[in-house]
């Protein structure tokens, strides 16, 4: 086994306005997947796959090779609108592609990315601080043996943080709210949007719209996930079901689509759970979490990690300089 490292690096960044998955946190212009990257390495990861925009290639190539050690083998891999697999696509759904912009979505994504893991991985946010904790856990769970009986579904897993945890002072994030049984398999996962402090009260909403009050010591998911091979199927299977829903969507291919659906992980996740096709393994972190989501969330991350430093949990710099690593 090649214990694999996948970074979700194709967003937009559209409300932080630039780059984020690059921007400079550290004091020597780290970026946050820099040390989510020196993190997995010295758990005992040894490749990592960025899924990224293609026009972006040259840019992140460029701070990769001046950064990160040979040791850590490190691919590059395009998320494509018209990487639909194993599909052939309906009138509705080749006019839907031709007006879409944005890409499918986290779960297409990774779905797209099956040729390069052949292996059981993590998948993460390039966003995103972690800790160390996260990457020494899923590797852990990635080594030990899931499924004790050949009849049981797959077994994956998921790292959750504590909601208070999480949260940034500068405006409303997306969380995902885990409900867990009493053994630690995670029952569900509620997607809460605009969740934001409110003096002593957390609130967020639905993706319904409707009101949520939170108490803040709810297991979270921020998207640190732990697959084996055998997501894909269930993930193709699932996007098939998607694809024909938003091809056959009132207005689909029409112009003026409004807000463009995404396949997420979440969301698929829970189909998945519900219908007893995997089961999910929750694990508990009270590492520290810093999310880059808007702009002045820069110095909160930035000084986070500064203070990290400071207690020496990380070298300044991060990396010897010119250590060179050799995207595939």
């Amino acid at each position: 086994m090649t214990p694999t490292i996948v970074f979700l690096a194709a967003g937009m960044s559209t409300r932080y306005g630039r780059l984020k998955q690059l921007e400079p946190v550290g004091p020597k212009g780290e970026a946050l997947l820099d040390y989510a990257a020196y993190d997995a390495l010295r758990a005992g990861f040894s490749r990592a796959v960025l899924i990224i925009r293609e026009e972006l290639e040259d840019t992140f190539q460029a701070h990769i090779r001046q950064r990160w050690p040979e040791e850590l083998e490190v691919a590059f891999h395009h998320q494509r609108l018209d990487d639909l697999p194993g599909i052939d696509p309906s009138p509705g759904l080749k006019a839907v592609l031709e007006e879409r912009k944005k890409p499918w979505g986290t779960a297409h994504a990774l779905l797209t990315t099956r040729d390069l893991l052949p292996d059981p991985f993590v998948l993460i946010n390039a966003d995103d601080f972690y800790g160390p904790s996260a990457f020494s856990q899923g590797l852990s769970l990635m080594r030990r043996e899931l499924r004790k009986d050949p009849w049981d579904p797959p077994g994956f897993g998921l790292v959750a943080y504590t909601l208070e945890d999480t949260l940034t002072r500068h405006g409303g994030v997306t969380r995902g709210i885990c409900s867990v049984d009493r053994r630690g398999w995670l029952e569900g996962v509620e997607e809460a949007v605009d969740v934001k402090r409110g003096g002593a009260s957390i609130t967020g909403s639905t993706l319904s719209g409707g009101a949520m009050l939170l108490s803040g010591q709810e297991a979270t998911s921020t998207n640190f996930w732990i697959f084996t091979p055998e997501v894909f199927p269930l993930l193709e299977r699932g996007f098939q079901e998607f694809l024909e829903s938003v091809g056959s969507a009132p207005g689909a291919g029409a112009g003026g689509l409004g807000p463009q659906p995404e396949y997420l992980i979440p969301t698929e996740v829970n189909r998945i759970v519900a219908g007893g096709e995997a089961r999910v393994w929750v694990l508990r972190t009270h590492d520290p979490f810093f999310g880059i989501t808007h702009p002045q969330d820069w110095e909160w991350v930035a000084g986070g990690i500064r203070e990290m430093i400071r207690e020496g949990h990380y070298p300044d710099p991060l990396w010897a300089s010119g250590a060179g690593a050799g995207p595939a």
